[in-house]
């Protein structure tokens, strides 16, 4: 989440000191830890894969079970399933009503495809409860506004300590290797409301080292660096359920791995012996493991020594996992019995309703990025002679529901 600073630690020229930065950098740095984990979880490196056992030769089974990809991936798409769409209001002029031309900001979304942008940028708000966003000119003859989405592990954004928290700069830092794969140097980049500097840096941690490389001047008259909150508390729709997700993975490896001890139970002979030394009774074992077949004496008796569980007992627990899963992260699992009837929409409606206002939550902290996304680029085309206010454009958006064709028919029908 954003760092707050003093904006009287700023220059004259609003940019930061390499002092002031390197103590942004270190606080940002504490968050990694985190920040990668969640990456991970999501991509299905989970602990369950650092699981050890203190008999080695026991079955160790290390199940991932990603209940963290699927809460991500269906929150975004039944979020951005469908393109945010742009419209302006209309005004009253003398020629009578008309709506604001906002040609350049539609086809400039349509130039870049902003639609898979805005997917991906969803997905980072998911995962890492924020997502950083840098819009940039290109170098086209006339060049128009691209949009970058930057890592939350190699970013940042600093505002004041005003209630108003005006940003003051953006960082993207990120190490860069030699061709033996050998750290090189830091670059780190830095975006103010006039301009951008690009530093280097063997060592981040020693400001003296901030070697100014490049500067120069943008036109978007505010800082080109955009955070996009996923909730207020700025975590991942996931993060708190990792606990649950955890519990999940081991009970599944356990599962299998019982599943293997009870293959490989062991077989006790009573009454009778394999052999006299070492080598007679592996002879004996190898020879059972080929024929399947123990000859014993009239008295002896062969069984097996198991482990006994009890698999309904198991499979309540997974349920109750599940379930508590879906629950506490308000993600549905849409492949549960309760999707599966054909109930009305408005039942439907009614399963979803935790759902949806986790998305409601959602979209309402993705809409204030999204105006000062329109902010930046009125600015941009304002300076080209256009004349567009970002305070007459609407934005909508609209979830990605499948429809219920035979609902809407009979209802029409019944209307006729």
């Amino acid at each position: 989440m954003a760092l707050i600073r003093d904006a009287d630690l700023l220059s004259e020229d609003g940019s930061p000191s390499a002092a002031l930065l390197r103590n942004c950098i270190g606080e940002h740095k504490k968050e990694l830890g985190r920040l990668k984990k969640l990456h991970d979880y999501y991509y299905g490196d989970h602990d369950i894969k650092n699981r050890t056992r203190s008999n080695e030769k026991a079955p160790n089974n290390k199940l991932v079970c990603n209940h963290a990809e699927y809460i991500v991936d269906m929150s975004t798409g039944y979020f951005l399933g469908n393109p945010v769409k742009y419209k302006t209001e209309s005004i009253d002029s003398d020629s009578g009503t008309k709506e604001l031309d906002i040609t350049p900001i539609t086809d400039n979304f349509k130039d870049v495809d902003i639609h898979s942008h805005d997917v991906e940028l969803d997905r980072d708000r998911s995962i890492y409860g924020i997502a950083l966003e840098l819009p940039f000119a290109t170098d086209d003859e006339s060049p128009i506004i691209d949009f970058a989405e930057i890592s939350p592990e190699h970013g940042f954004l600093v505002i004041d300590d005003t209630v108003k928290h005006k940003s003051l700069f953006g960082v993207n830092y990120y190490p860069q290797y030699d061709v033996n794969g050998i750290l090189s140097n830091y670059v780190i980049n830095v975006y103010t409301s006039n301009k951008y500097y690009k530093y280097k840096s063997k060592v981040l941690e020693e400001p003296n080292t901030y070697t100014l490389v490049e500067e120069e001047e943008h036109y978007f008259g505010m800082v080109p660096f955009i955070e996009y909150k996923n909730k207020k508390s700025c975590q991942g729709d996931f993060e708190q359920v990792i606990s649950l997700i955890d519990a999940y993975n081991v009970l599944q490896s356990d599962r299998v791995n019982d599943k293997e001890q009870f293959v490989n139970a062991i077989l006790v002979v009573i009454g009778a012996s394999f052999g006299d030394d070492s080598e007679e009774v592996s002879e004996t074992v190898k020879t059972l493991r080929d024929l399947g077949v123990l000859e014993l004496p009239h008295d002896a008796q062969a069984l097996y020594l198991q482990k006994a569980f009890d698999e309904s007992s198991v499979e309540i627990l997974k349920k109750s996992l599940k379930d508590d899963i879906h629950e506490f992260s308000k993600v549905p699992c849409l492949s549960d019995a309760n999707f599966a009837s054909t109930d009305s929409g408005v039942a439907l409606a009614y399963k979803l309703l935790a759902f949806e206002m986790l998305i409601k939550q959602k979209e309402n902290f993705f809409r204030q990025g999204l105006k000062q996304r329109l902010k930046l680029m009125c600015n941009f085309y304002n300076i080209k002679g256009f004349n567009l206010d970002p305070g007459c454009i609407d934005i909508e958006m609209s979830r990605s529901l499948p429809i219920n064709r035979t609902e809407l028919i009979n209802m029409v029908v019944a209307l006729a």
